[in-house]
């Protein structure tokens, strides 16, 4: 994983946070169609992609458009598609993408697909993390970390 693209997801947290995430983003889009399927590339690209579907563009710095929204569907769809294979005992990537469809599935591509999904990552991230997540694994992993961390802390959450 690359300082920067850490120091550009740190950068977005907090009250004063910049919208650097986008920023952050093509760094890893680019690393990804360079061939780096490095499995922690992949889970930052992958929330970049959806956190910059689900939230606006004063927060993320991505501009609101759907031509941009298509390219981060895609890409979110890119991400899951080349970790599918092995997902099923990845504990953190069943709750990643599993949290991600149970939210917001709805703004998802295959939407009604990832409505299941979400249930079905659930079903099995519980079966592998019965007590769910400790939110240290996400401890100094940037907005990714940030945003994962503090879900794992809802009482009975995802």
């Amino acid at each position: 994983m690359l300082q920067d693209v850490l120091d550009l997801e740190n950068r977005s947290l907090g009250a004063n946070g910049e919208p650097t995430l986008a920023a952050a983003y093509e760094i890893l889009k680019e690393q990804w169609r360079n061939g780096d399927r490095d499995r922690e590339v992949g889970l930052h690209l992958m929330f970049l992609a959806w956190y910059g579907i689900i939230e606006p563009e004063h927060l993320t710095g991505f501009s609101e458009s759907d031509m941009i929204r298509l390219e981060l569907n895609q890409m979110f769809s890119e991400v899951h598609a080349f970790f599918e294979p092995q997902i099923v005992h990845d504990a953190e990537m069943l709750y990643a993408f599993g949290l991600a469809g149970a939210m917001f599935w709805f703004m998802l591509n295959d939407d009604k697909i990832w409505e299941q999904r979400a249930k079905d990552y659930r079903k099995a991230y519980r079966a592998l993390q019965p007590n769910g997540l400790d939110p240290r694994i996400f401890d100094n992993r940037g907005a990714y970390g940030y945003y994962f961390a503090g879900q794992c802390e809802v009482n009975d959450g995802y």
